[in-house]
This record gives structure tokens, sequence and C-alpha cells, in this order.
């Protein structure tokens, strides 16, 4: 199969990104695959125009379902400790509140009917202490647990009754995934270690980011939008891939004047091809 590869829902005005999901659309690509999870995945996928089925989320190993909101959690339905009420400030932030304290802060999902997608519960000091976020069909998506506000762990179901991974992470920063009763030094090596499970596939990817890192072994790198940041300079990740003759990623793909730019630079092109 061919499969586009992106980091995130979240990145949809990239040029590349826009790219990739015309790609699948048209049936030039088969499937589009997503590196990161998202709570909201089933209706912004219906919302480009594609089929859940042709959606991959590589995180929780599964395909894109859909998600009816009839069943989402209503802000009234919200289990409440201690009588607590819920609250609509005048400010339209959402509150959880008992005797005065704001227990938690609420969030619903945007174009829906007060549909709870995150509850952001806070200790005794104000700070947020763990967070569950949900899915538009009420089904669990993540917890996070914090400390003195700062991320400890991020135990994602994605709609499972169990957790399919666990990141955790220290001083800000993630430090390793928990996945298939395995440890992986990183998301990135998780995810790359999925698509380098399916030889098969051919992957591709548009973006010189996090995606270098989690895509697999002899993806196609492809420029639909040029190779020059916003200063006019040859992204230095793409020069870093050109010069590197042992990199994972063999095969680039630029537009001819590209392929001349990068020529008239100094940088090697034996890696690169016109993109048609």
């Amino acid at each position: 199969m061919k499969i586009e590869m992106i980091n995130s829902l979240d990145y949809l005005d990239f040029p590349g990104v826009r790219w990739q999901i015309e790609q699948v659309k048209s049936g030039k690509s088969d499937e589009l695959w997503l590196a990161t999870p998202h709570e909201d995945a089933a209706a912004l996928v219906k919302n480009l125009g594609l089929k859940p089925e042709q959606v991959y989320d590589m995180y929780a190993r599964a395909y894109v379902t859909d998600a009816d909101d009839k069943n989402g959690i209503w802000f009234t339905d919200l289990p409440v400790p201690n009588e607590a009420q819920l609250v609509i400030n005048d400010d339209w932030t959402k509150s959880m509140v008992s005797n005065g304290h704001e227990l938690a802060k609420i969030r619903w999902f945007a174009n829906s009917q007060r549909i709870v997608q995150a509850v952001a519960w806070q200790d005794s000091d104000g700070q947020i202490d763990y967070k569950d976020i949900y899915q538009r069909d009420g089904r669990l998506f993540a917890k996070q647990y914090f400390s003195e506000g700062e991320l400890l762990e991020s135990d994602f179901y994605i709609g499972q009754r169990q957790a399919q991974t666990r990141d955790f992470y220290f001083e800000g920063q993630r430090n390793f995934v928990e996945a298939e009763g395995k440890k992986f030094p990183s998301a990135e090596a998780y995810l790359a270690n999925l698509g380098d499970s399916f030889h098969a596939n051919q992957y591709r990817i548009t973006q010189v980011g996090r995606e270098i890192d989690f895509a697999p072994l002899n993806s196609v790198l492809t420029f639909p939008e040029g190779v020059q940041d916003a200063q006019g300079n040859i992204y230095a990740n793409l020069a870093g891939i050109l010069q590197e003759a042992k990199h994972k990623i063999q095969h680039v793909e630029v537009r001819q004047a590209d392929y001349d730019l990068i020529k008239a630079a100094g940088l090697p092109t034996d890696k690169l091809s016109i993109l048609k």
C-alpha cells in the first residue's frame, strides 16, 4: 500500500499535509497514517472528506472509527462529587464548583451542544492534578497525571477499556513510552517500529520535523511546495539528509526548480528525483 504519513491532524494548514490528504482522497495513495492520536479524529476526518477506514492511528494501532455524538457526555450529565455545581462563567469558561471552591475546569467540543471534551481536576492549591479527556461519543480518550502542575504521565485509551500506550515525562519532556508490554525510548521509536514491521508498504512524509524521526526505513520525503524556509534557506534537515549517505531516507522528491536550487547550492543530488 501507499501510505501518506503525517504528524498530527492539528497541522492541516501545512501545504504538504494538505497535498498528502488530497493524494488519499484522489486514490493516488491508499491510506493516511497519523502519528499523534486526537480525541476528535472522527469528526476531523469526516470534515476532510476521508473515510474512517482510510485513516490509521499509529499510536492506537487501529483505524479511526465513527463517533456518534449522541452518546457524548452532556455538560449537565457529568458526574460531580460532593454535590458540586456545574457553572458557566461570565467569560464562557466552564467550571465545577463546590462550596465556592473550583474543583475542575471543563472544556466542550467545538461546534457541539455542550458535549464534554476534557475535565481538568485541580488540587487544593488550584493546580491541575489530573485530566480526563473524552471522545465525542463519550468514550475515554486519555488520562493525564500531573505533579505541581507538571505533566508526568499520559495514558491513551482511545476508546478502549485498557490503556493502549503510556507516555512518561521528565522535566516536561517525554521520557519513554510503554506499549504492548514493551518499553520504547521515545514515541518516535515506537512509531518507527510499527512502520518497519510492514515491509511491503510504501511510506511518504512531506515535513522535516518530527516526521524524520518516526518515518520507517526507506520512506520517501516529498516537497510539493518547495524546499526553502521563511528566510529563503534550504531546510537544514533536508541538507543533512542529502549529505548523509547512510540516512534512512534515501529518496527525496522535489520540483524541477527546487532540484536546480539544491544543485546550485552544491548539495548532493543523488537522492533526488523530480516530482511528477
